[in-house]
């Protein structure tokens, strides 16, 4: 297998949704790379919630385009944030200081920023087969709901890029 990587796009914009699983995208083991390395880049804008990476060993169905992949066969991949600490969930929270957001108030004039804006990456090693991006936002309390108008005020992921 040669060095050559390739971007892969593994969510685009989540936009008003609350929960939001994204494609299995094939991974480093489905190409044979032995060694594991992935690294992944979010951008996110005014966002509240959780966002995470799952993998898998399995290999599906076989299914070109679409691997078909019970639920049960997913497991999170703890990421560390910068500190080098992983979060008390499985996957990232935002805002990482509920006090004190890093939305801009300019950007969105409807909204009243309560959730983090900003671009991060992270590397982790494993011979997944499969990864895919997951945004929940169900560990928070009473449950969200999208506005009624069409507005989402807890903000969206915009992207989350692979680097395999």
């Amino acid at each position: 297998m040669s060095g050559t990587r390739k971007t892969v796009v593994m969510l685009s914009n989540t936009g008003s949704e609350v929960e939001f699983v994204g494609d299995p995208i094939r991974s480093d083991n489905y190409f044979g790379y032995t060694d594991g390395l992935h690294t992944i880049q979010i951008g996110y804008q005014n966002f509240t919630g959780g966002l995470g990476i799952q993998g898998t060993l399995s290999l599906g169905d076989g299914c070109p385009g679409k691997a078909n992949i019970p639920d049960e066969d997913w497991f999170w991949i703890h990421l560390a944030d910068q500190s080098g600490n992983c979060d008390q969930y499985p996957y990232l929270t935002y805002p990482k200081d509920p006090l004190n957001p890093t939305a801009d108030p300019t950007q969105n004039p409807w909204v009243n920023p309560t959730g983090d804006t900003g671009t991060e990456a992270f590397t982790f090693i494993g011979n997944f087969t499969y990864l895919r991006a997951v945004v929940t936002r169900s560990y928070i309390e009473p449950p969200v709901l999208p506005q009624a108008d069409g507005r989402f005020l807890l903000g969206q992921v915009d992207r989350v890029l692979i680097s395999l």
